[in-house]
């Protein structure tokens, strides 16, 4: 478990999810320069951005994530909560 800094800079189409409703891959960049994947990431996340519980592409996050240990990627990661902190949002 970690609480990680991540600028969001990929985001996949939804994909139906019984638990989830529609889920979301999403990968971004730590500040050490290496690649994250976050999944699963329920599609609310990214549309709930005036409730400023979502996030949209280059934006800066704090998410607590652990390894995903049934996935053979070192980049991926699962949130261990949905409590995202949106730091900053870059305008491009």
């Amino acid at each position: 478990m970690a609480l990680k800094k991540i600028l969001i800079t990929v985001t996949t189409y939804p994909l139906p999810s019984r638990s989830y409703d529609e889920l979301v891959c999403t990968a971004g960049i730590l500040e050490d320069g290496s690649w994250i994947r976050i999944y699963p990431v329920p599609l609310s996340f990214l549309k709930d951005l005036k409730e400023d519980t979502g996030f949209k592409k280059y934006t800066w996050i704090e998410l607590d994530v652990k390894e995903r240990g049934d996935d053979f990627r070192p980049e991926s990661y699962s949130p261990n909560n949905y409590k995202i902190k949106i730091l900053d949002t870059l305008v491009y």
